[in-house]
């Protein structure tokens, strides 16, 4: 999961993002935001959506670091500047988790000084995953979002009991995570999305050309996971199921429930988790333009503890993988998004247009 400058021209507006936006260090040459003007129309060809711009996540400095940027704007409804470089990319951060993701895409969407409907769109920056799929600062393209929110969790052990009765009989949770859950009864579909089969395909392809950073750090850490299937590898490029949901989980238990969902819906093994992608799939669907979304994720920490450790010790990773999965995450995004630009895979026509 990835800082801002704030301001309007105006000073009777009020200051969009009360977060310090500018970090001189970052970019000297780092745009202040301004209103789009009431006759602008802005085209970008693609649109870079990171999570979080604030340290120590930090998943925008990548991009904004070493970008020639042209411009910011201050679009309502977003957390932070969206920034314009000069071939035609926007970048700015969803926030944390599917309500604030959900909020800016749209608010994106709804704009009336951007068009989007030429745009590639890519959420790029980190991710959890499981110790036995994937390697530390492994890139994972995803070809389906599931939305770990929405399913039923029963307390079928508490079926019948009197108040304080805590007796859980043959329930057994941790053995078999399907005992308490199940999809949700009343969904008009499947809470996954199933991104577009040839833009995934043309997005691996490009990556193919990326150069993966690796670390000895984050590779002694990766190495303390016993598990007979786990990598032994440093950081590849992977396709599949990336899990979407609002709760920071963390553990073996709630790993298998992950499996069983991800399972249930078709669409194993999950290789990534986080906490945005779900509702930016949505809020693209809505507005018809899903086909040309991707979700570029590289793993920073494990979903669950290594032999010997706390899931409080755990959960973070370690700072030398979480800068490994952040430079990673952005190396295979640019890559990607670069050459989706230059192809067009879609015939969706990006070439961008600011009038």
């Amino acid at each position: 999961m990835t800082d801002s400058g704030s301001g309007f021209d105006s000073e009777s507006d009020p200051d969009p993002y009360p977060v310090p936006n500018r970090d001189p260090d970052l970019n000297p040459n780092i745009p202040e935001p301004r209103s789009p003007d009431p006759d602008e129309f802005i085209r970008p060809s693609a649109l870079v959506l990171p999570a979080v711009a604030e340290p120590p996540l930090a998943e925008r400095r990548p991009w904004l670091e070493r970008a020639d940027l042209t411009d910011a704007l201050s679009i309502p409804g977003t957390e932070t500047p969206l920034y314009l470089t000069a071939d035609g990319v926007a970048i700015t951060t969803t926030g944390i988790g599917k309500s604030d993701a959900a909020t800016t895409v749209t608010a994106l969407l709804a704009a009336p000084a951007l068009e989007l409907d030429s745009a590639y769109v890519v959420s790029a920056g980190i991710a959890g995953g499981p110790p036995e799929r994937v390697a530390l600062g492994s890139v994972v393209i995803a070809d389906a979002v599931v939305d770990w929110d929405r399913k039923h969790r029963w307390d079928r052990d508490q079926t019948g009991a009197s108040e304080g009765d805590t007796d859980s009989g043959d329930f057994d949770a941790d053995a078999n995570p399907a005992a308490g859950l199940d999809l949700l009864a009343y969904r008009p579909r499947d809470y996954v999305h199933r991104l577009d089969t040839e833009l995934v395909d043309a997005a691996l392809e490009a990556a193919a050309d990326a150069t993966l950073d690796s670390d000895p750090a984050a590779r002694a850490y990766q190495d303390e996971y016993e598990f007979g299937d786990a990598p032994t590898a440093g950081p590849t490029v992977e396709r599949g199921t990336t899990v979407c949901g609002d709760e920071f989980w963390h553990g073996p238990r709630y790993a298998r429930e992950v499996a069983w969902l991800c399972a249930a819906y078709g669409v194993t093994p999950y290789l990534t988790t986080q906490m945005e992608d779900a509702a930016t799939a949505t809020a693209l669907d809505r507005f018809g333009l899903l086909d040309r979304y991707l979700s570029v994720r590289a793993v920073a920490n494990y979903d669950r503890p290594a032999p010997g450790e706390t899931v409080e010790e755990s959960f973070d990773g370690t700072a030398a993988s979480l800068d490994l999965a952040r430079e990673n995450a952005a190396r295979v995004g640019r890559t990607v998004v670069t050459e989706l630009v230059a192809s067009d895979p879609l015939g969706v026509g990006t070439d961008s247009l600011k009038t």
